[in-house]
């Protein structure tokens, strides 16, 4: 299966929600970094996006673009939109829902070994983000 086919079916199984999915194709020793948070493994990518899911329910991700792909690299573009209408864990407690719709692109960087992801770099403007959200920065 190419690597294309992989981020495909990743996004798809995010999109369902069916989250055993995603975290099978993540090594449990992954590093993971997002501007939100750095973390190790599938399962504190369950819990990280778990977050975000309990805040945007209707979160969906879409693959718009491909820039690299070899043996055990991809990178491509993304954007994930949706609507903040649960409450989102912050560090002084939870964020009420405001209601409000995002759409924020991104890219996404994986390296591969072994069929499974290794390496997890996500970028996107957090700024543009809570932005949109109505949240404070």
């Amino acid at each position: 299966m190419s690597l294309r086919q992989k981020a495909v079916d990743f996004f798809d199984a995010l999109n369902r929600h069916d989250l055993d999915s995603a975290v099978a194709m993540i090594s449990p020793a992954a590093g993971i970094r997002t501007p939100m948070a750095s973390f190790t493994g599938g399962e504190a990518y369950r819990d990280w996006i778990s977050t975000l899911f309990r805040a945007i329910p209707d979160m969906t991700h879409e693959i718009t673009g491909f820039s690299v792909e070899s043996e055990e690299i991809i990178a491509f573009e993304l954007h994930a939109w949706g609507t903040m209408s649960g409450s989102l864990a912050g560090l002084a407690g939870d964020i009420p829902p405001t209601g409000r719709p995002m759409d924020v692109p991104g890219a996404d960087f994986w390296r591969f070994e072994d069929g499974r992801i290794v390496a997890y770099h996500l970028y996107f403007d957090y700024s543009d983000f809570v932005r949109q959200l109505g949240l404070p920065a």
